[in-house]
């Protein structure tokens, strides 16, 4: 049996020069395949045709607890550290939305023995969400993602090499640990290419006569065709050994972040944010309407992309007082709070800080164009009246930096 402190899961991420790194903080991971078919008949014929297996569909699923690294969101992004002198602190949903990342989980049992890889290639973000679900409740994130394949690596190891060609040409990058060699004669599973913030998936090509833009496997090298100086290669293949070390308990961040380390803040266009009281509940969900699409002639997706994006915010808290609606409606014109005339241009900050003393920032989330879309209240016999606010909008952004918000 495989349990879960045997298993290392890792992602990796396509575009860019960032590295594959191990997954922290994660709390449950699945991967739900529907494989699709369609079963053949025949007029005049007693019993089945045949079978059309068609592109599967993949969803897995993770859930963390948010810990103040960045880590996560930038490989989801496919976005490098910052160095000194400056890439982005933040992560925003549009470098979100349109990125591919690999995930694989390498399992051993009980008795110790490795026993394979699970690996989910290709994968993209279809959606996610943040949720404070009580005042004493652990912050957690969890991403929904698609994919079209689940490949288990039985007694193996999902392997990775990057090399950076120092020179236009022929790029030769020796393998190690060296690839299984399957009687299929697959040895690698894919090569990337990352020229000028572009990535590429090549193609291999066992012609003499190597085309542009090609690979090639050659006595335990991978060979690429027409570099061009500073493009970055990324190998996925098959070796009996790990090709680095796959998990190193992580001390220094964060166990994890809590609801009585945060503060939650409203503002209607520039005016000034509003700190928001007796709140019992915050949960962010992001949902991205997805347009992946194939074409004739080939089973894989071809071109990936994302026609629209929904952002839902859903404040849950005790009826007290009105104060949030008095900052949803922007105006204090009418003598009343008429919920038509709410707002349009609502902006959420959630500041997370490193304990609930609250003098050092941490991280924090920011929504803007927030528009009210439902206000629920009730009363139940022998307790306490509830609100619920539910607004909606198209962005969202998670920085270290308290200077973006």
């Amino acid at each position: 049996m495989i349990h879960a402190k045997a298993t290392k899961p890792r992602i990796f991420p396509w575009n860019s020069d960032r590295d594959p790194e191990q997954i922290d903080r994660a709390q449950e991971m699945s991967g739900d395949l529907t494989i699709t078919q369609e079963q053949l008949y025949e007029i005049g014929r007693d019993g089945k045709l045949g079978v059309h297996k068609q592109t599967p569909s993949l969803s897995p699923t993770l859930t963390q607890y948010e810990y103040g690294s960045m880590a996560m969101w930038r490989s989801l992004a496919n976005i490098e550290d910052p160095a000194s002198g400056g890439l982005q602190e933040d992560v925003t949903l549009e470098d979100l939305k349109s990125k591919i990342f690999d995930i694989a989980s390498f399992l051993t049992d009980d008795s110790g023995a490795f026993v394979g890889t699970i690996h989910f290639p290709k994968l993209r973000i279809n959606g996610f969400s943040i949720n404070i679900a009580d005042p004493d409740a652990t912050i957690e994130r969890s991403f929904d993602l698609v994919g079209e394949d689940y490949k288990i690596i039985t007694d193996n190891y999902l392997a990775f090499q990057k090399e950076t060609a120092g020179a236009p040409g022929e790029l030769a990058i020796t393998l190690s640990p060296a690839a299984i060699e399957y009687a299929s004669g697959k040895r690698v599973f894919r090569v990337l290419r990352v020229r000028s913030g572009v990535v590429s998936e090549l193609i291999e090509d066992n012609v003499v006569a190597y085309a542009a833009n090609t690979w090639r496997y050659d006595a335990g090298d991978v060979k690429v065709q027409t570099c061009l100086t500073g493009d970055i290669v990324k190998v996925f293949y098959a070796a009996a050994s790990a090709y680095t070390t796959l998990w190193t308990d992580n001390d220094a961040d964060a166990d994890a972040y809590f609801a009585d380390q945060c503060d939650i803040y409203l503002k209607v266009g520039v005016g000034a944010d509003e700190k928001i009281y007796r709140l019992q509940s915050v949960g962010i969900d992001v949902a991205l309407t997805r347009t992946d699409y194939k074409e004739i002639g080939n089973k894989e997706i071809v071109q990936t992309g994302v026609s629209s994006k929904t952002v839902t915010v859903t404040l849950g808290r005790l009826l007290e007082d009105f104060t949030l609606e008095e900052v949803l409606r922007g105006s204090s014109a009418y003598p009343y709070i008429d919920a038509r005339e709410f707002s349009s241009d609502i902006t959420l900050t959630i500041k997370i800080y490193t304990d609930n003393t609250k003098t050092t920032f941490a991280m924090g989330y920011k929504i803007t164009d927030l528009s009210p879309t439902a206000l629920a209240t009730g009363a139940t016999v022998e307790d306490y009246g509830t609100a619920d606010n539910t607004l909606e909008s198209d962005n969202f952004m998670v920085t270290p930096d308290e200077s973006e918000l």
